[in-house]
């Protein structure tokens, strides 16, 4: 190789990583939503497999991927919880994704501790617009934990087929979180 090839594959290859944008450290970014006031007042029980209390997400603009849905839990069960897409009437559409979770001892929150249980929702597909977070009862007598707000964003259900039941606003919001990454 003659010595002025190395000098222009050298300034080429200077040039070229010049122009790369350095890696910024730690660039990971969340949003966490919610419409409780963060203060426990109370529980929210489910009287039957049927009920399923959900609260509506209105997402920033854009797309965003889920990361984790907390919640905090006051007694034992199973539950299942499933992420919605919003029908055109706003309402839970399509279920776009959907877990069994056992509630053991070891979850359990007295509501002022700072537990949660957190589901990890990496594996979703990124979503916009309005979402829906469904909790519904699968097992045993599991109650999770709400605030007394009235936040306009949370209501209840029943999907039973023999004793249907329209979204009805509830007086209180569940202490759940979404989190989403932009």
């Amino acid at each position: 190789m003659r010595p002025g090839s190395v000098v222009i594959i050298i300034v080429v290859l200077a040039v070229g990583c010049a122009t790369a944008p350095p890696r910024a450290p730690n660039a990971a970014r969340a949003v966490i939503l919610a419409y409780d006031e963060t203060r426990v007042s109370t529980s929210i029980a489910f009287p039957a497999s049927g009920y399923e209390n959900v609260v509506r997400f209105q997402l920033p603009d854009g797309e965003h991927r889920p990361l984790r849905l907390l919640f905090q839990a006051e007694a034992e069960g199973q539950l299942e919880l499933t992420i919605y897409d919003s029908t055109i009437l706003e309402t839970p559409g399509e279920p776009l994704h959907k877990v069994a979770r056992d509630i053991a001892k070891e979850d359990l929150s007295n509501g002022k501790d700072g537990r949660w249980v957190v589901e990890d929702l990496v594996d979703m597909k990124p979503v916009k617009g309005v979402i829906w977070v469904g909790v519904r009862k699968t097992g045993g007598m599991p109650m999770i934990w709400a605030s007394s707000v009235l936040s306009g964003q949370s209501f209840v259900r029943n999907n039973d087929p023999n004793h249907q039941m329209g979204l009805l606003p509830m007086k209180t919001t569940p202490m759940l979180r979404l989190e989403i990454s932009p």
